[in-house]
């Protein structure tokens, strides 16, 4: 049976792979240097023969980066309208012309290391010459046309996906497997009372997930702050905060008024998390984080609008928006990471937006009294943090209980103390609405009103 192509009579885009499996450093350079591609096998040759005078195609040598041959090579158009067999009828071979690089001549050295889309390199075994769908034209121009030969579809004026409205709303094919496989969660919320070091946990998380490396396997935290820094002046990493004011237009785009010359005009602008997706789309290989501290703050549907279904883990580069703004396709990038933090003293999870919670996982940051001093000029703040908890639990509940970071800093009594007068005492009167007989049955002996 004839191969069925995706685009009938139309110029479509296909993947070719010389592996170096299959083929000698000779053969490759012969073929290369004759500007021809071949296919062995009937199936392959079935592909091959259904690709007509005019279509493009992208060449790879596999994606073997201890191979000098292998790697990403070049766009081409095939130009003869007549197939070419071989010593055998399993054997075909077709000729091209290169259109990228435009000086003729194949890359050397580049390689993929993005997700495994039936066109990449890295599915060579499975997909030796593949007709790329429109419904991967997208996943195809940032993944391939645009990181190697910098070019986009409109680059190609005959492709019957320009042809058709290609910006739409739609559902790419989703990928066989994700690589590297991820340590974290894509989207993940870390939550607890306060004191917990939700903020202060953001930075080794976001170092790691940068680095694709587990949280045990970073060094001291000074070493982890200061490649944090790093990461976030190359802006691979942004942090923001949520607050009852912030809205669409901060975080996604918005109509905003600008003034020159006295002259007031309107224009469209991108708010702060399109920014980062489109900066992270350019480099598909690095792992980008954006923090939102107090995420329960913010009005999640006012600020998402549709894009809080882009954010799920299977939707990522799957679907992609119309920007009823600007009108611009909009998809996540897999490469995205969003790490929430949440203070549950302000909210319970389970108030929190229904919405926001099924799209993230919820990871508990606890008061950890085993981090503090055991005797501090004879105050064993490890007991005394934890008899507090217990005492608000039973009044309370959990989540109002107090973190250790009030108590890391003390390093006497009189510093016990003052965490007591200024932190502990304020955040209590709150807790129990200025009533304080309560107060003074969850502090400990020395400490009350």
């Amino acid at each position: 049976m004839a191969y069925q192509r995706y685009a009938g009579d139309k110029i479509t885009f296909w993947k070719v792979n010389h592996s170096p499996f299959n083929f000698s450093k000779e053969k490759l350079a012969y073929f290369l240097g004759q500007k021809a591609i071949v296919a062995f096998g009937k199936d392959e040759v079935e592909k091959l023969k259904a690709m007509k005078s005019g279509d493009y195609f992208y060449l790879c040598h596999g994606n073997e980066k201890n191979n000098s041959q292998s790697g990403v090579k070049l766009i081409g158009q095939i130009i003869d309208k007549s197939t070419k067999f071989c010593s055998t009828m399993t054997c075909l071979q077709r000729n091209y012309r290169i259109i990228f690089p435009k000086n003729g001549i194949p890359l050397v050295g580049k390689f993929y290391f993005g997700y495994e889309y039936n066109f990449a390199p890295n599915m060579d075994k499975k997909s030796t010459i593949y007709e790329i769908p429109q419904v991967q034209s997208i996943n195809f121009e940032k993944a391939i046309l645009c990181p190697f030969f910098g070019v986009s579809i409109e680059d190609f004026p005959d492709l019957i996906w320009l042809k058709t409205n290609r910006v739409k709303t739609t559902t790419i094919q989703q990928p066989l497997t994700q690589s590297p496989p991820r340590i974290f969660p894509i989207n993940v919320v870390l939550y607890g009372v306060p004191g917990t070091g939700k903020t202060y946990s953001t930075t080794s998380y976001s170092v790691a997930i940068c680095s694709n490396k587990k949280l045990s396997e970073l060094g001291n935290y000074v070493d982890t702050k200061r490649e944090y820094d790093k990461l976030k002046a190359t802006g691979r990493i942004n942090f923001i905060t949520f607050h009852q004011s912030y809205g669409y237009e901060d975080f996604i785009e918005g109509i905003k008024p600008t003034v020159a010359n006295g002259n007031i005009s309107y224009e469209i602008a991108s708010g702060v998390f399109k920014k980062f997706c489109e900066r992270a789309k350019t480099r598909p290989q690095d792992n980008f984080v954006f923090i939102i501290d107090e995420i329960n703050r913010g009005n999640i549907s006012k600020i998402f609008g549709e894009l809080i279904t882009l954010i799920e883990d299977d939707k990522r580069e799957e679907l992609s928006v119309i920007l009823p703004c600007s009108q611009e396709e909009f998809t996540v990038p897999r490469n995205v990471y969003i790490i929430g933090t949440m203070n549950t003293a302000d909210r319970s999870i389970a108030l929190l937006d229904t919405a926001l919670r099924r799209r993230f996982d919820f990871i508990e940051m606890e008061p950890r009294p085993d981090l503090l001093s055991a005797d501090i000029d004879g105050v064993n703040l490890q007991k005394l943090l934890s008899e507090l908890n217990t005492q608000i639990e039973k009044l309370l509940d959990r989540d109002h209980r107090i973190g250790h970071a009030y108590f890391m800093k003390c390093k006497s009594r009189a510093d016990v103390e003052k965490v007591f007068r200024n932190k502990i005492i304020p955040l209590l009167r709150e807790y129990f609405f200025e009533d304080d007989t309560r107060i003074n049955e969850v502090l400990p002996e020395g400490y009350k009103l």
